[in-house]
């Protein structure tokens, strides 16, 4: 998980614990480490593309371009991110 201080807060280290899942933290200022980074990198360039001039259009824009990571994005996304863990 990135070092948000959001992410830090007891609630949700509570949270993601109760799932049995381990907490680990990235290193500071690592991007390269976080798939998710890859992903809003699509979605803006989605944005750029459609180029909203409302705030409407921006929601649409935005929902829209959620849905263009396919499952296979996401996968390539993880995929990448391993390279530079090791």
């Amino acid at each position: 998980m990135d070092n948000a201080s959001v992410h830090k807060v007891d609630e949700i280290k509570d949270l993601i614990q109760k799932t049995g899942a381990k907490l680990i933290y990235l290193p500071p200022y690592s991007p390269d480490l976080n798939p998710i980074e890859l992903a809003w990198n699509k979605i803006k360039q989605y944005l750029r593309k459609q180029r909203p001039r409302t705030v409407e259009a921006l929601y649409q824009a935005y929902a829209e371009g959620l849905r263009c990571i396919s499952t296979d994005n996401a996968q390539s996304f993880v995929n990448h991110s391993m390279k530079f863990a090791i």
